[in-house]
């Protein structure tokens, strides 16, 4: 009986670590790297979810999307304040990522993005947005706040990390 009670707390020992858990700490300190708020997420038609995301940006955020072969995605994203963005989307390798515009300044903005998903790329995409510039300056260090839109099957899932102080 002792045998099999030490086991189940082995096991629930483990997991807890597994689960990210901290034994003997009383504080812990973890950064923010998005404010994410939920602007809308709403049913456009049978089967096609939206989803308005407002991300107060201080160094980067992934979204995940879990698909299905076919699974069509798309979207637009731009930048309220800030410095510039770096966007990329990811499945099994990298599948799209943000160009400046031809203005000159060589600063990502706004874009708009668009893929299916297929079983070479996996069932998990990443959507990753990060502030550019990241220097010392003042200026290069202030928050970007990003508008997201995703559009995307019902059938989907969508993960938003969320992010504390």
């Amino acid at each position: 009986m002792i045998k099999r009670i030490c086991f189940i707390l082995a096991i629930l020992m483990l997991l807890a670590l597994a689960a990210g858990c901290s034994f003997g700490s009383t504080a812990t300190t973890t950064t923010q790297s998005a404010g994410v708020k939920q602007l809308r997420h709403a049913q456009l038609a049978e089967g096609w979810l939206v989803k308005h995301l407002e991300i107060d940006l201080e160094n980067n955020i992934s979204i995940m999307l879990t698909l299905a072969e076919g699974d069509e995605v798309e979207g637009f994203f731009y930048m309220e304040k800030g410095n510039g963005l770096n966007f990329q989307i990811t499945g099994q390798s990298l599948i799209y990522e943000s160009k400046p515009a031809g203005t000159g300044t060589g600063i990502i903005t706004s874009d708009r993005f668009a893929f299916t998903a297929s079983d070479g790329q996996g069932k998990a995409y990443t959507l990753k947005i990060s502030a550019a510039g990241n220097g010392t300056t003042a200026a290069s260090q202030a928050t970007t706040t990003v508008f997201l839109e995703i559009i995307y099957p019902a059938s989907s899932e969508i993960f938003v990390p969320m992010g504390t102080k």
